[in-house]
């Protein structure tokens, strides 16, 4: 959970959990509060921007035949970070490599509800590409539904599971209506 300095806001949740599941790892800065803070401010400010989805698709091919939730190498199967069932877009930014064991795991649960409640993970050690993408498809969704603003309760309900959690759900962008 963000410190009560950031404000609970989809925006907020958004840039507080990249600069710590995203940016501070990258930056060898994991577990470094004012880092994290830092990075939080500048995102919120406009200094700095999340990078693209090419990033973490680069960083995928890098690693071909290791699964980015395990670090299992061998056999990978494309999995998406967030179901199409779910209302996840199609297209190569909402895929990672899998291993078969946590791809068969996983049974079409949100990423975040797979990890944390399945696996019994905490949110605050979610792998950064799957992590990465994951928040930038719910900034996406989010801007295209005027949504960055609403009140945001945790990082699970950056996106609305299919069972209707409260809230309204944001279209996915990348799919026409």
């Amino acid at each position: 959970m963000p410190p009560p300095s950031v404000p609970k806001t989809v925006r907020d949740f958004i840039y507080y959990y990249y600069a710590k599941l995203v940016i501070a790892p990258s930056a060898g800065e994991a577990g470094n509060y004012r880092f994290i803070m830092d990075r939080y401010r500048r995102l919120k400010n406009g200094e700095i921007q999340m990078s693209d989805y090419d990033r973490e698709i680069q960083r995928l091919a890098q690693t071909p035949g290791l699964c980015v939730f395990c670090a299992a190498r061998g056999h990978t199967v494309p999995m998406e970070v967030v179901p199409l069932a779910l209302g996840g877009p199609v297209g190569i930014h909402n895929l990672v490599h899998a291993c078969t064991s946590c791809d068969t795991s996983r049974q079409g649960l949100d990423l975040l509800s797979w990890w944390c409640g399945k696996l019994g993970r905490d949110k605050d050690d979610l792998p950064p590409i799957p992590a990465g993408l994951f928040l930038k498809l719910a900034h996406e969704r989010h801007t295209v539904a005027f949504t960055l603003a609403s009140r945001c309760a945790d990082i699970a309900s950056l996106w609305p599971r299919a069972s209707g959690e409260a809230g309204r759900r944001a279209p996915s962008p990348s799919r026409r209506r």
